[in-house]
């Protein structure tokens, strides 16, 4: 197979690795899936390598198994990272312009975003991502690109997410063993919050809940830009082990029940029913009513979603004391209730659950799903940073495919 231009978003998660292909296409100028796969892999918790030996023949499996069915090799591989070591904040820098033509250039721009990141951070960490959040020129706020403008004084808010260097290094081992290429490492929650949010919600004010089976990530938009964030080391996979343990019965059948028949409110309690449940050994079957699953899961999810009012409220976006609505997405958002449960626990003022926008990509029913989310935000994040790039540096006028220039543009984008 000869190298192409094909984009693979590649999320880390809870016990398994999802990835999604999609590359440009030039007669209809969208970007399309071409493939998308979830596997389970034993070598990652939480967004950590916890065995590099099994990550590594997890990611051979799943990004081989993309390259045939696409009959293309990976071009560029972008990771999703995520986990309890992510640390994001804000800062504020300031650049002053001297020249006689007072013209913002982007090399201006780049160098406010410099001065933003001279911040101490730990020192086992690193920088992941720098994100700009929004200018000011002259002391005018609300300037999303001031490129092109005139000015003395331009300012900067950024958004800094940091990560465990020992941590990152071991994920980019990993999957480099294999023989595969990192071009871009990106905290999942952002470009998820780009695809998955509407504007008018992040203007408005909005909590985006990604429910993980062992991390949950939360993030609060207010004033069309993301305002906090962080990630739990806590999600959805501990209702299994409950469910296990309070059924007595093994964690595969206790996931297969939770899937089938779970609820997590009891407003979706529909007619009682009977289920029957194999003993721990598989020697015999008992039967349970329904009602036991939501009293066993109901309450631990509460805590869960306490978790996330208790985080929020500490940096001040307590979403009791804020006009908040509220998006879930990720695995654990499709269990019927946890739309009305999120909105009871943490009272936000309405709560949906959120895909990737459709006008964004195109592809595959099947796609859509929540457990592709987050790789699928990743190929349209990545496209998308790199068509601005190309628009910025004028190379849509150069000879060649633009596409063809990614890999060069996305390590400036992604460092």
């Amino acid at each position: 197979m000869a190298k192409t231009n094909l984009i693979v978003g590649l999320d880390v998660g809870s016990g398994k690795l999802t990835a999604v292909a999609a590359a440009h296409d030039e007669e209809t100028n969208t970007l399309q899936v071409l493939a998308g796969r979830s596997i389970a892999c034993r070598g990652v918790r939480g967004g950590l390598v916890t065995d590099i030996r099994e990550t590594s023949a997890a990611v051979t499996a799943l990004l081989g198994s993309i390259e045939r069915e696409c009959n293309q090799e990976t071009g560029q591989l972008f990771v999703g990272v995520r986990g309890a070591h992510i640390e994001s904040f804000f800062s504020h820098g300031t650049y002053n312009i001297s020249r006689p033509d007072k013209e913002i250039g982007l090399e201006d721009m780049k160098l406010a975003i410099e001065n933003a990141k001279a911040v101490p951070i730990k020192n086992d960490n690193e920088i992941i991502n720098v994100f700009d959040q929004g200018y000011c020129v002259d002391k005018q706020r609300g300037i999303r690109n001031p490129e092109g403008m005139e000015g003395s004084l331009l300012e900067v808010d950024v958004q800094i997410v940091t990560g465990a260097s020992t941590h990152l290094n071991n994920l980019a081992k990993a999957i480099q063993r294999p023989g595969f290429r990192i071009d871009g490492s990106v905290y999942g929650l952002v470009p998820l919050g780009d695809a998955v949010l509407l504007q008018d919600e992040k203007e408005n004010g909005v909590m985006l809940i990604d429910l993980g089976g062992e991390t949950i990530s939360v993030g609060v938009y207010m004033g069309g830009a993301m305002r906090f964030s962080c990630d739990i080391p806590y999600g959805c996979d501990i209702l299994t082990s409950d469910l296990s343990s309070y059924l007595s019965t093994s964690r595969k059948a206790a996931k297969e029940i939770k899937e089938k028949y779970g609820v997590i409110h009891p407003g979706y309690l529909k007619n009682e029913q009977e289920i029957s449940v194999p003993l721990l050994d598989g020697s015999d079957m008992r039967t349970i009513k329904n009602v036991e699953i939501l009293d066993c899961l109901q309450p631990r999810m509460e805590e869960l979603l306490e978790q996330v009012e208790h985080y929020a409220g500490l940096a001040g976006y307590k979403p009791k004391n804020l006009p908040l609505s509220g998006v879930i997405t990720g695995g654990g958002s499709v269990m019927p209730g946890m739309t009305a449960l999120c909105q009871d626990i943490l009272g936000l003022k309405e709560v949906r659950r959120g895909s990737v926008q459709r006008d964004l990509v195109t592809s595959p029913e099947e796609f859509f799903a929540p457990q592709y989310a987050t790789a699928l935000s990743l190929v349209i994040y990545a496209s998308e940073k790199a068509t601005e790039e190309l628009l910025y540096n004028g190379q849509y006028r150069e000879s060649g495919s633009a596409l063809g220039k990614l890999g060069k543009i996305f390590k400036g984008i992604f460092g």
